[in-house]
């Protein structure tokens, strides 16, 4: 749109976010920046400056929603391996990744972004295992229009020494991710995103340190990981303590806890996020909250996985900053926040718990726009509606669907809404999806290519494959061993020692 023109939206509601009340009013818009909000009585005056006026009668106006983990590649991914462990799923997926190419991470990130839109998702974190294709991702994340925190991969240690599973090395070694593994490669690609975000990102992509997690990283690449931060004055994204083994393998390494170990090392800060951190204990949480750290909450993956339930009401009540991820396609399912909402708003509703501090609409909706925008990085995302604010917007429609009966609140935007109920999206200034349909992408395009490319990156991982499958008896073994006595016969609840 042209950088002056202004657009009023009238007749509708409005959420600002975070602790606003939803009530009837409109926004005037002012090329990419949010001029005003207006009360009801406000919009025929600020109407009479507008280049355009937009009736939103029974639509809300919101900021996007904002998603704080994802893997865009596993996009490409759907139908294939999810109901398994995640240390015995993440063999299949560097399988797979083996027949990745600049084609099929462009794609992925196309369809990933498509699909973001549509589901009224404005911004998120692409933590990027496929590090030889980034350039391929970043085109295809500026070409979106969204906004993205892009934290490609770097790892040098790996699960089967980590965790000690008796694996086949000659196996493991036809596995082996091929990345960059030395600090020199690793930090010549951040010197190059650097430099190609700064021309192409156009304020919207932020360039975040990517460590697969703490644990895969030997204290070289946490060296490095520090000097990325500090050179480049960026964030950082990384998986943590996702599973139990995970949790037990950080006990070995670092006696006096991992997290006190990352706030030593300078790692821990409020341009960090971390996905998952479902085995945490109150002295992390409070530790991360203390460095003002972003938690993201993966629910349907990390059960899909059977990593464990995370406790998000102690994460809140620590003063944790949480945000909402849908993680990979082929674990979490679809890119869709809305239904991740509503797992989070009855996570922790236990027979007999204490209903006052369950949680509520208010701190899921908060997690899902404010909290997430925070965690994406420099990109000028604030998940909130306000005056001199980026001109990023979400239109619900009220009137269709699930909402059609509702009474017009935040609980039912949390409980009853879904993608279907999202009208346009608008991110600094510029209409994404207008009406329901994509218009900064040639929609049916992309989608019929990536079918032909996701064919056959399945097509070339078979025989790998194959491989992998010889690993499930050895790792069922492992699996026992390790959870052994540590189960609640009864109900079959992991503690932990």
């Amino acid at each position: 749109m042209q950088a002056d023109k202004r657009i009023c939206l009238t007749g509708g509601y409005t959420w600002p976010g975070r602790s606003a009340v939803m009530a009837r009013g409109g926004i005037l818009i002012a090329g990419r920046r949010i001029s005003d909000l207006l009360a009801p009585h406000e919009e025929e005056e600020a109407s009479k400056s507008a280049d355009e006026i937009i009736d939103v009668s029974g639509m809300l106006i919101m900021p996007p929603l904002v998603n704080g983990h994802v893997h865009s590649t596993s996009t490409l991914l759907r139908g294939t391996e999810n109901s398994l462990p995640l240390e015995l799923w993440s063999y299949y997926a560097i399988g797979y990744g083996h027949g990745f190419g600049e084609e099929a991470a462009r794609y992925a990130a196309l369809t990933t972004n498509i699909e973001m839109i549509r589901n009224g998702i404005g911004g998120y974190i692409d933590h990027f295992p496929q590090t030889r294709f980034v350039n391929a991702a970043l085109s295809a994340h500026v070409q979106s229009g969204l906004r993205i925190g892009f934290a490609p991969f770097f790892a040098d240690l790996w699960d089967e020494d980590i965790l000690g599973i008796p694996l086949d090395r000659d196996t493991v070694g036809r596995l082996t991710p091929r990345a960059p593994r030395l600090s020199s490669e690793i930090k010549s690609t951040f010197t190059d995103l650097t430099a190609e975000i700064r021309s192409s990102g156009e304020g919207r992509v932020a360039l975040l340190a990517g460590p697969n997690s703490p644990q895969r990283c030997s204290d070289d690449l946490w060296s490095l990981w520090k000097d990325l931060q500090d050179t480049f004055h960026i964030g950082s994204h990384t998986h943590l303590l996702e599973t139990y083994p995970q949790f037990k393998a950080a006990r070995r390494r670092w006696p006096g806890g991992l997290l006190k170990a990352l706030a030593d090392a300078g790692l821990l800060n409020d341009s960090l996020s971390v996905g998952h951190a479902i085995w945490l204990d109150q002295s992390d949480r409070e530790l991360l909250a203390a460095h003002g750290v972003t938690v993201s909450f993966n629910p349907i993956s990390n059960g899909m996985l059977g990593s464990g339930q995370k406790r998000i009401r102690d994460d809140l009540d620590a003063g944790l900053n949480v945000a909402l991820g849908t993680d990979c396609s082929n674990t979490g399912g679809r890119h869709d926040l809305f239904e991740v909402m509503r797992h989070m708003l009855i996570s922790g509703r236990q027979p007999g718990s204490d209903f006052d501090r369950w949680l509520t609409p208010e701190e899921v909706l908060d997690a899902a726009t404010t909290s997430g925008a925070r965690a994406i990085g420099a990109t000028s995302a604030t998940g909130r509606l306000e005056a001199g604010g980026p001109a990023d917007i979400l239109l619900l429609d009220l009137e269709t669907n699930g909402l059609a009966t509702s009474s017009k609140t935040l609980n039912s935007v949390v409980v009853h809404a879904d993608p279907r109920n999202v009208r346009s999206l608008m991110i600094d200034g510029r209409w994404l999806l207008r009406d329901g349909t994509i218009v900064v992408l040639d929609e049916a395009s992309v989608l019929r290519e990536a079918k032909l490319v996701a064919e056959n990156v399945r097509m070339d991982a078979s025989e790998r494959l194959r491989d992998i499958r010889t690993f499930h008896e050895t790792y069922a073994t492992w699996q026992r061993d390790m959870f052994s006595g540590r189960c609640c016969p009864t109900c079959g609840r992991l503690s932990c020692d």
